[in-house]
């Protein structure tokens, strides 16, 4: 009640910088990636904040949604799940052992990796829900193949532990997959996805045999999704697709699979300093852009703090109304410089990033002039920054 009389006579803020999170094309990629595979449950992925997007939009624009889980990663991002949503809630970070006691166990869910995790839950003596990640390949976590026997006969001596789920990561769906002389010497002519399904099935089995019943059996991945057809899998964890990317190189036979999807994500700001320069005169640090001819130089209070890429400087354009701008000289931390006009005025706004995908300002195109994947471009983005759901 205080709250919310304080908010009511607080001045309200109008921020510089906004991302816009839109709704309908969240929903409409999900609708999509459904469709793609009608007998699976989508466990949206929600990491890292929301791959950028505020975890707190994200739920507001899932409640509405029939999902069995939303996947993070820590405790703080589990705190802001449970408090903007009554979902239940798969963690698959880990974190220090003394820690677990912290989560609500009646809407958490927890990927376990390794014998001393496993054995910090079970000393909890509370009812707690697990998936075990097995590592069938990507080899940076999960219960080996060689090690899951005794990670089992320890499972069995807690029983306040249920096995919910199995589940593990691809390592190379998102690749053209060459198969090398190697590859067909130790595993036959098969893709790393392939080979990956393989042995998740086999260990999938031995788990049963040690009379576990878990529900879940998920793997997939965004680019997975595109590629695991088969019924046995009965979850897929949507990550950058569902945020309207195409997690398929270019050069794979389903790359136009990933064309559906729409970005969901734009941002603006606003011009907040405009300066006439003359032939000779430089721009930024270090005048890396030099004017041959009368210009105007307009700025904008987005940097690499914001999250801009310095590697980007001078090779992105933005747009304002319907016309592409060049950005120019070096991105500074919390500013940067483009090619203006003198029809322009301080305060007009200025689109950096574009969720169409045939604008010049893309997300895609910026990850190409920072010479990174778009999942970082994502990540970059400012945790403090304005996020509106339009």
């Amino acid at each position: 009640m205080f709250s919310w009389i304080k908010n009511l006579f607080s001045p309200r803020l109008y921020p510089m910088n906004i991302i816009h999170i839109h709704k309908k094309n969240i929903l409409r990629n999900i609708e999509y990636l459904q469709s793609l595979q009608p007998n699976s449950f989508l466990f949206p992925v929600l990491k890292s904040n929301a791959y950028g997007h505020g975890i707190k939009q994200m739920v507001k624009i899932l409640s509405k949604i029939d999902v069995p889980y939303v996947v993070v990663d820590s405790y703080p991002e589990y705190q802001i799940v449970k408090k903007y949503s009554n979902k239940q809630i798969l963690i698959i970070g880990e974190t220090l052992p003394d820690n677990y006691r912290k989560f609500d166990f009646s809407r958490t869910t927890f990927a376990v990796y390794n014998i001393q995790v496993l054995e910090a839950l079970g000393k909890l003596g509370k009812r707690v829900r697990i998936h075990i990640f097995i590592n069938t390949g990507m080899n940076r976590e999960g219960v080996d193949n060689d090690t899951l026997t005794n990670f089992l006969e320890i499972c069995q001596q807690y029983k306040n532990i249920e096995v919910e789920g199995v589940m593990s990561h691809l390592y190379g769906a998102d690749g053209i997959e060459l198969i090398s002389d190697l590859d067909k010497e130790i595993g036959g002519e098969k893709t790393s996805v392939e080979k990956q399904v393989e042995l998740f099935k086999k260990m999938y089995y031995q788990i049963l045999e040690y009379g576990f019943a878990p529900l879940r059996r998920h793997i997939g991945n965004s680019a997975g999704l595109f590629k695991i057809k088969e019924d046995f899998f009965n979850a897929r964890r949507p990550g950058l697709a569902m945020y309207g990317y195409n997690p398929l190189n270019l050069e794979d036979p389903l790359y136009t699979k990933g064309k559906e999807l729409r970005p969901a994500l734009s941002i603006t700001s606003r011009i907040i300093s405009l300066h006439e320069v003359w032939p000779g005169e430089g721009v930024s640090y270090g005048h890396t852009h030099r004017f041959q001819d009368r210009e105007i130089v307009g700025t904008i209070p987005f940097g690499y703090a914001e999250g801009l890429s310095r590697l980007a400087s001078s090779k992105i354009l933005f747009t304002i109304g319907k016309k592409s701008v060049q950005q120019i000289g070096t991105i500074c931390m919390n500013l940067c410089s483009f090619l203006a006009d003198d029809r322009l005025e301080i305060g007009d706004e200025i689109e950096i990033i574009s969720c169409n995908p045939k604008n010049k300002n893309t997300l895609m195109s910026l990850a190409e002039a920072s010479q990174t994947i778009p999942y970082e471009c994502l990540i970059r983005f400012e945790k403090g920054m304005r996020r509106e759901i339009i």
